[in-house]
């Protein structure tokens, strides 16, 4: 190939047109170099703004978990308190049998099948509870239930005292 076939001297730039070419050349290079450093601080600030709304919103997120959960704790405490005093009042039911007088005898054994009969109802309520998930009807059902089995061991534990 022969350079002089394709272009004739007047096509060249001249030598001050070329420096001029790559002054501007130079001068749209250095323009882009700051304009990606100012995108690289923009995206930077634009990411730790979005992890600092991503670590408000986890903490937002486990907090509500916490409470929820320990709601339903205060539930669990108060039916396992619930559970141990009338476990020790059953503790205690076969020895108020063998004090009482022959007629409060036969009151006494009733109201303790009674109150047998409600620990069935309350560990069917227990265990649909667990199941099915818990709802304020059963969680009242459950708590009704409790009053009642507590109200069988007043009258029992009244019985007595009337006796004596």
């Amino acid at each position: 190939m022969n350079e002089e076939k394709f272009y004739s001297e007047q096509d060249q730039p001249s030598p001050f047109q070329k420096e001029m070419m790559w002054e501007n050349i130079e001068s749209e290079i250095s323009a882009n170099k700051n304009a990606r450093i100012l995108f690289h601080w923009k995206s930077f600030l634009i990411g730790n703004a979005a992890a600092i709304l991503l670590i408000f919103s986890s903490i937002g997120v486990v907090s509500t978990y916490n409470n929820f959960f320990d709601r339903s704790s205060t539930e669990e405490q108060v039916y396992e308190t619930l559970n141990t005093a009338t476990k020790q009042l059953q503790d205690l039911t076969p020895l108020l049998i063998q004090q009482a007088s022959e007629q409060n005898k036969n009151s006494i054994e009733s109201t303790a099948t009674a109150i047998a009969e409600i620990d069935k109802l309350i560990n069917e309520i227990k265990s649909d509870m667990l199941i099915n998930g818990s709802s304020p009807a059963k969680e009242t059902s459950l708590k009704r239930l409790y009053a009642t089995k507590l109200d069988f061991y007043k009258k029992i534990l009244l019985n007595q005292e009337d006796q004596s």
